[in-house]
């Protein structure tokens, strides 16, 4: 009798095994054809002089792109912004979501309609929010009033090449924070209520509780929120495309908006230089790579469970 349920429960693992393949199939036919060959075909071709203008002319050079990267100045100064913008957008982007989760985890009248409002801005397109900020920070517009009486310049902040990334940074932030609180306060509303009731009963405050209880339950929380928002940032081409749309084209003004991503598709599509481009797509990938693993370090394990 034991025999025959041993082979039934086996017989059960093994179906259960067979539909969890077949389920992820699909899913890594695509990951195979839309992540995996393209990649490796852009690893092949970065050690190329490639052109689509002229395809029979493919002339292996070995290292040379990688070489030739880490002397062109705009491929540094796209860097530069690039770090720059990573660096300064997700504490902040991470700060916001965590305080508006915290607000919205607790109870209040109309709770329900803040965390819509809030989460509304990452249901629109890049675009659209791009062209939205575009009238409010252009001289004589309403945010831009507002801001000169306080002391800020007078000025089109997308044209301005000190102000435009920092332009660029605020809307990716106002876009992307609600997305990233709900993140929050969903990993808030796991979080048992007989864990905060043995803080309380041990004399924990507020602060107490937040940085003792909360923080340390929400890390795996917190290691998703920064590494997705790290790669978003590292991605991050719509904006920078619709707001230089009306300045002078990708990386303009003088090169203040040039990012990893921009460079790349410059070089790749529009000065057909696509062996060049191959390779700067591969350094791309290996920073944000890099960046995940130290990231991962950092906060420990880095599993989610």
């Amino acid at each position: 009798m034991k025999m025959k349920k041993m082979k039934v429960k086996e017989a059960v693992s093994f179906d259960e095994k067979r539909a969890g393949l077949l389920l992820m199939l699909p899913a890594a036919i695509c990951w195979v054809l839309w992540f995996f060959i393209p990649f490796v075909q852009s690893v092949y071709l970065s050690f190329f002089d490639y052109s689509y203008l002229k395809p029979d002319a493919k002339q292996f050079i070995g290292l040379q792109n990688y070489i030739h990267m880490f002397q062109d100045p705009k491929f540094l100064l796209a860097l530069k912004n690039t770090l720059l913008f990573v660096v300064i957008t997700v504490p902040v982007m991470t700060l916001i979501s965590l305080g508006l989760a915290i607000i919205l985890n607790t109870k209040f009248r109309g709770r329900g309609i803040f965390r819509t409002i809030y989460f509304i801005p990452y249901t629109i397109a890049g675009v659209a929010v791009a062209t939205m900020f575009m009238y409010l920070f252009v001289k004589g517009g309403i945010m831009q009033s507002f801001l000169a009486k306080i002391g800020f310049p007078d000025v089109t902040w997308y044209a301005n090449v000190k102000l435009t990334m920092p332009f660029i940074g605020i809307l990716f932030i106002w876009q992307l924070v609600g997305f990233y609180m709900i993140y929050y306060l969903s990993g808030m509303q796991t979080i048992s209520e007989n864990v905060y009731e043995a803080s309380r009963i041990d004399g924990a405050g507020k602060w107490q509780t937040f940085r003792y209880v909360t923080l340390p339950l929400l890390k795996p929380t917190t290691y998703l929120v920064i590494v997705y928002s790290i790669i978003q940032a590292f991605q991050l081409f719509d904006q920078i495309a619709a707001v230089t749309s009306a300045s002078g084209g990708l990386g303009s003004p003088a090169g203040a908006t040039n990012t990893l991503l921009t460079y790349f598709y410059l070089n790749s599509f529009k000065y057909y230089k696509v062996g060049y481009g191959c390779a700067i797509a591969v350094v791309l990938f290996l920073i944000i790579l890099l960046v995940s693993l130290i990231q991962k370090k950092l906060s420990g394990s880095g599993e989610f469970d």
